[in-house]
Order: structure tokens, then C-alpha cells, then sequence
């Protein structure tokens, strides 16, 4: 899994994370949010997946090493620290790199030897990945980005620059590559946030479920990358598939409280956030924090203040519970890593009419445009939603590519 993250939610992309600027959460829930830093899928340098929410509760300094540098020495301050505050809570973790001068061009199990052999190395090292560039890993997109990490943001410039990330998941400082793992002003962050108590207790205990390669018979779908933001809004869509249609079809009234799990960019978000009125709310979630930025944007300019942005989990879209009058799923479920996780706390969200919504291109349609794992088919909705705890409202027939299944919880 090169380079990808195990995806929750579609909004035609993966998602993550969230920035300061953007309300995550409002209720007094005690679901467990991932940080933008934290919600990524890495490989470790044997090629295994990595949960960085594993981390969570941890104060970790992510590392973009090398191993023919002129500061590849750092190696031996780093693995002091990890001796000293390991058991206090901090985790390192390597990210090989080969952008700067092509000083780390070995392969992870050369890497992994060499960093054994010359400097007993024992914290957890990844496998190579780009930390700069447009092929720029997502994780790296992240903490160099000015306006999703506007204090610490920026281009990475060399090997062995330090990310700290606090007990909490956000960024807490960054160093450049001259400013040594054990220098005082690194040692006074690390300790100053070691002295603060995790604010999760599920934190470093709590372990994602495997994500699900099939599920019910179904294979579950990959998604698309945030890049791909704009297909979203492309001028082809309300032809293709009769989005002023299905918004009708919502039945949506002033007041109402609405969440559009994988909103992506907020495409069917806007539209909703209108027919609810000042009066009303509409939740956007979405894993990726790039997505809620675009959100964000588009909901300002549109003039709206009752769209409120939500990161989501892999297991945990985070919506208050029972409140939300109706939950919708454009052509998201069917990319649900842990699709069973994610309908028990949809169930928990909903108010006592509430109902969920999937939309889905149909499997039983070859003429539909879609990849066959990008499509469900009724039957295989009745499956999966019956098997969870729903039943069948009603549904409407008459778009052109989607089915449109409203579900209420079942007594």
C-alpha cells in the first residue's frame, strides 16, 4: 500500500485530518478525532502498514533521515533520545528520503541494516518515501503546507529536519536540519510536552481494526486521491447524475440537522447548508483535512455559516449524538475500509426520525460509467444495511445512474 491511505469516506478522494481554523467538533461527544497529523497509513521499513493514530497520546518527532549525509550522525542523537523518553511517552519515527543530494539511495533493507550496524538504531524507522516535490508523500504534504500547518509549514530544504507532534496530535514545533535532536530548545519541546497529559484516553492503546479487503461479498473499493478535488465540482455532473434531482428528493425543511459523510470539497454540502436555512446544520465529513479546507473556502464565499466542518476516523464519522435528522452517503459507503464500525456510530448519531441515506451508482446497470467496485447494487445494500441494524424506508428510482435508498434504524 504505496503511499496511500486506507480510506473511510469517498468524496471522490481520500481525507484526513483537520486544521486550527476549522471547527472538527462542536458536541460533547466522547468520540476520538484524528488529528491531521496522526491520519495517514504509512509503511514501516518491512514494507508493513502503520496506523499513525497508534501514536496518538505520544509526543512523536517525525525525522526525514539519510544515510550518506553530512548529518546523518544525528542518527546517534536521535537514538539517545528514544533511549531517555521512550518510556516517558516520545516515539521517533524515520522517514528515509533520497530528494536532498540522493544521499539515502539504498533500499529499505539496506537502510535498515545500515542504520542497525553504525547506530544500533531501535526506533521506528519507515520505508522510503518523497518528502519533497510534487510526488511529496501525503503525510509531508501535510506538515509542509502552509495553510494546513501555518505555524510550522513550508518546504522541507534538507535531510533530517524534526516535526514534533504534541500528546495531542498537533504540531508542536519544527527544527532545520543544523539544530541537533538533543540541542536545549528541542529538549525543552519534547519535555514540555511529555509534561502534558494525553486529552485521549483511548490514545496509544486504542488500535484500528484491519481494514476490510470485502465485505459482505463485496469487494471494498479504493478511492481517489484530494488532488482530484476539482472532478467534484466538473460542469458535467448535475447532466450525469441529476444532483438538483436528488437534492429534492432530500425533502429537507429549515431547521433540519444534516451530515454529509465524504463531503469532499462540498459539492452536495452547499446545497443542503441552503434548504436548512440559518435555523438548520450541516456537518461535512470527511478523513482528509485538505477536503475541509476546500469546504471551508467554498462555504465562505458562499455565505454560509451553518456548514460546520467534522474530521472523521476510519471507524468514527465524530457527529453528536442524536441529533442528526438525516445522514447522507453519495457514493461513499461503498469505499468504507470498516464499514461495520462506521454504521454503529452513524445508528448513534441519528435522532429519533432520523434516517441514512446511500447513494449509490448501480451494479445492475452496465451502461453505468463506473468501475465495477465503484457500484452497488440494491440487493447488496439490503445486505449490508439490514445486517447493521436498518431497514428500508423507501428509495427513490428515477436517476439516471444512482440508486437512492433511505434507511431508518430497525426495532
Amino acid at each position: 500500500m504505496p503511499q496511500r491511505l486506507v480510506a473511510l469516506f469517498f468524496a471522490a478522494v481520500i481525507t484526513i485530518g483537520i486544521t486550527a481554523p476549522i471547527d472538527a467538533r462542536e458536541s460533547k461527544t466522547k468520540s476520538t478525532k484524528a488529528p491531521a497529523a496522526l491520519s495517514f497509513i504509512v509503511e514501516d521499513i518491512n514494507g508493513k502498514d502503520v496506523n499513525l493514530m497508534n501514536y496518538h497520546g505520544k509526543v512523536i518527532m517525525m525525522v526525514n533521515v539519510a544515510s550518506e549525509c553530512g548529518a546523518t550522525p544525528q542518527y546517534k542523537n536521535l537514538q539517545a533520545l528514544h533511549d531517555k523518553y521512550a518510556k516517558q511517552g516520545l516515539a521517533i519515527i524515520g522517514f528515509p528520503a533520497n530528494n536532498f543530494g540522493r544521499q539515502e539511495p539504498g533500499s529499505n533493507e539496506e537502510i535498515a541494516k545500515f542504520c542497525s550496524t553504525n547506530y544500533g538504531v531501535r526506533f521506528d524507522m519507515m520505508s522510503k518515501i518523497s518528502v519533497a516535490g510534487r510526488d511529496r508523500h501525503e503525510l509531508f504534504q501535510f506538515l509542509t503546507s502552509p495553510e494546513l500547518n501555518p505555524k510550522h509549514g513550508g518546504d522541507v530544504k534538507w535531510n533530517f529536519e524534526k516535526f514534533l507532534i504534541g500528546r495531542d496530535g498537533e504540531v508542536a514545533g519544527r527544527f532545520k536540519t543544523g539544530v541537533n535532536p538533543d540541542d536545549p530548545k528541542v529538549i525543552a519541546v519534547i519535555e514540555a510536552e511529555l509534561a502534558k497529559k494525553s486529552a485521549i484516553k483511548a490514545g496509544r492503546d486504542r488500535k484500528v481494526p484491519p481494514a476490510k479487503k470485502n465485505y459482505q461479498g463485496r469487494r471494498v473499493a479504493f478511492t481517489m486521491h484530494w488532488l482530484a478535488a476539482d472532478w467534484l465540482t466538473r460542469t458535467a455532473r448535475e447532466r450525469e447524475e441529476a444532483t438538483s434531482v436528488m437534492i429534492k428528493q432530500l425533502k429537507l425543511k429549515p431547521g433540519n440537522v444534516v451530515a454529509d459523510i465524504g463531503c469532499g470539497n462540498g459539492y452536495h454540502t452547499l446545497m443542503m447548508a441552503k434548504l436548512v436555512g440559518e435555523t438548520g446544520k450541516v456537518y461535512g465529513v470527511d478523513i482528509q483535512p485538505q477536503m475541509l479546507v476546500f469546504l471551508k473556502r467554498r462555504a465562505q464565499k458562499a455565505g454560509l455559516k451553518n456548514v460546520k466542518p467534522i474530521i472523521g476516523t476510519w471507524i468514527n464519522p465524530n457527529l453528536p449524538d442524536g441529533e442528526v435528522d438525516l445522514v447522507m452517503m453519495c457514493d461513499a459507503y461503498h469505499e468504507f475500509s470498516h464499514p461495520v464500525e462506521m454504521l454503529k456510530n452513524i445508528r448513534k448519531s441519528l435522532s429519533p426520525k432520523g434516517r441514512v441515506l446511500l447513494v449509490e451508482f448501480r451494479a445492475e446497470d452496465p451502461n453505468v460509467p463506473i468501475k465495477p467496485d465503484h457500484k452497488m447494487s440494491k440487493k447488496q445494500i439490503m445486505k449490508e444495511m439490514t445486517a447493521n441494524g436498518f431497514k428500508l424506508a423507501e428509495s427513490f428510482d428515477e436517476l439516471p445512474w444512482q440508486h437512492m435508498m433511505f434507511f431508518e434504524k430497525a426495532k
